[in-house]
């Protein structure tokens, strides 16, 4: 019995969390349009049924604070009152300490909160906007509502769908199970070790079949492998789907949080959010919010003006965060862009120079890419003062560490008083992914096949000289050539006839450049393993995977080896 009242609470915790994580954009988005008798709805949904799953489980502090909020909300969903600017935030604070006490049960730890205060605040604040409100008022907001609802009914009215089908579609909707993540994650493992072994015996098969081509035992292993990769395949992408998760899950938050940190400082700045429904893996989902928080708060503190500078540069009194995700092939881009004043290059110069993370000499030498990227390093601050929000020189690192875990990269584009955006790329799934097997020197390395768009052979002859840069024309477009060997400090092979070179021609980000290998092996489909101990900033090198023949390949990092090639060229 206690394993099931256990359960109960599990579920209960889970599905309050859902709800208040639902309900939060939906206050903000009821500030900014005024009365929604659509949006009243939800929320006043959203509370009740929270009230009443709290009071089967005895959870009095929550029945409290949610039928207060529930009372408003049917208040103002009537138009008895008018939502004023101290009501919302007396709503907001009872959704805080909501999830508050949500947050105690789950950690068992007994712990009571003094809900006195937010009760008061709930019936002050609504004793202030019945106060306030005028009766013209609300006869107009119900005379609107009414107006809409003839409206409604004026329009044709969709054709009636068949029982039996409706039945189908309810089916569909409430046929869901909740599995611990922990499950799935272990569906997962073994899905990549089936992946490294579905490798294996197609390499063994292949060997057979050129030694003991005709035979019949080897002709029934060819074809029970090819039913073994299709297999595997759609295993794969069934469980990759399974890890899938909108963004919205992330996004969500930010609404409520832009509002309130734009209040705090005394800025209007509104938020406008697009691709919420972009799926990402959920190990996205888990570790993406910290950057974006940093990303979006160096925003709000650093880059929009405040309304009367704006005006005065001619710009609109309210500034704008544009918060967009979607699909780029095989990678989820996910950018932060502002309508802010920028990145100022040579005071980000200056105050790396004052904290000593860079030398006169390297100052001289940078190019305004590499500048910018100083932002990302710990200890970076341009502000003199700490604040409640920015100035510890923690942060915008914790956003390149957080996306090198993820396999993607950050890249910036700012411009002097239009604005700045911050694009995130990451991998579309983050433990199988299609990698190009090359040779360099004696070792095999595997390379992301999202970051290569062709492979080319080219001669000797083909390479230019461009004021110090080796440099190749492809499809008319010129663009710098690295050797991978000097990258890596190893040799290249002498039997490899170098007048015949192999080229893969990458794209990080905006940034496409070649870079040279001593042989090309062929695609395969790897499963990334981490490698503890190593940082891919310092060494490129984002994991490790087993091939078809047993051998164990290093991954490059291309977005590691571009910051470093690309940091010093004017």
């Amino acid at each position: 019995m206690a394993d099931e009242m256990e359960e109960i609470i599990s579920e209960f915790i889970t599905e309050a969390e859902e709800s208040l994580e639902k309900i939060d954009p939906m206050f903000v988005e009821l500030e900014t349009k005024g009365y929604d008798k659509n949006i009243l709805n939800e929320i006043f949904r959203g509370m009740h049924t929270l009230k009443g799953a709290a009071g089967f489980l005895g959870f009095q502090q929550i029945v409290d604070i949610a039928h207060r909020a529930e009372s408003i909300m049917k208040r103002l969903r009537d138009g008895e009152v008018a939502l004023s600017r101290e009501l919302m935030d007396a709503i907001l604070k009872s959704v805080d300490t909501l999830r508050l006490l949500i947050h105690h049960i789950k950690l068992k730890d007994g712990i009571e909160l003094d809900i006195s205060d937010i009760l008061r605040e709930l019936d002050y604040s609504l004793k202030l906007a019945v106060a306030g409100e005028e009766k013209e008022d609300v006869e107009v907001k119900v005379a609107a509502e009414e107006k809409k609802k003839e409206s409604a009914v004026s329009q044709p009215k969709p054709e009636p769908q068949p029982v039996a089908e409706q039945i189908t579609k309810d089916k569909e909707v409430v046929s869901t199970l909740r599995v611990d993540v922990s499950r799935i994650d272990k569906v997962m493992d073994l899905a990549g070790e089936i992946v490294l072994v579905r490798n294996r015996l197609l390499n063994l098969a292949s060997k057979l079949e050129l030694k003991y081509s005709g035979d019949s035992h080897v002709e029934s292993l060819l074809e029970t492998t090819g039913f073994f990769d299709r297999v595997t395949s759609d295993l794969q992408l069934a469980v990759m789907k399974m890890r899938m998760q909108p963004i919205q899950k992330v996004f969500s938050k930010f609404p409520r949080m832009v509002r309130d940190m734009s209040r705090n400082l005394g800025k209007d700045i509104d938020l406008e959010i697009f691709g919420e429904d972009t799926e990402v893996d959920k190990t996205v989902i888990e570790s993406i919010g910290d950057p974006l928080v940093h990303i979006i708060r160096n925003s709000i503190d650093h880059a929009i003006e405040f309304s009367e500078e704006r005006q005065i540069k001619g710009k609109p009194k309210n500034g704008r965060i544009i918060l967009s995700a979607y699909q780029k092939g095989t990678q989820i881009v996910i950018e932060v862009s502002d309508d802010g004043k920028g990145i100022d290059v040579e005071s980000v110069k200056k105050k790396a120079l004052s904290k000593c993370l860079i030398t006169e000499e390297e100052a001289q030498r940078m190019s305004d890419e590499a500048a910018i990227n100083l932002i990302f390093l710990p200890g970076f601050s341009t502000k003199d003062v700490s604040t409640e929000l920015s100035g510890r020189g923690v942060g915008m690192d914790v956003v390149k560490t957080n996306v090198s875990k993820l396999n993607g990269y950050v890249e910036v584009i700012t411009k002097k008083d239009i604005g700045s955006t911050f694009k995130i790329s990451l991998p579309l799934t983050l433990a199988i992914i299609y990698a190009m097997m090359v040779k360099i020197g004696d070792e095999i390395y595997a390379i992301p096949q999202t970051m290569i768009e062709e492979t080319i052979k080219i001669k000797k002859s083909d390479i230019k000289d461009v004021t110090g840069q080796m440099a190749l024309t492809v499809r008319g477009s010129v663009m710098p050539l690295f050797q991978m060997s000097e990258f890596l400090g190893v040799r290249g092979t002498s039997e490899v006839d170098r007048d015949n070179i192999y080229v893969l021609v990458t794209t990080v980000g905006d940034r496409r450049f070649c870079i040279s290998v001593d042989e090309l092996l062929g695609q395969e489909e790897i499963v990334i393993k981490t490698l503890n101990g190593i940082d891919s900033e310092e060494c490129g090198i984002m994991g490790a995977t087993i091939t078809g023949d047993g051998k164990v390949v290093l991954i490059l990092d291309l977005a590691v080896l571009s910051r470093s090639t690309f940091r010093t060229s004017k």
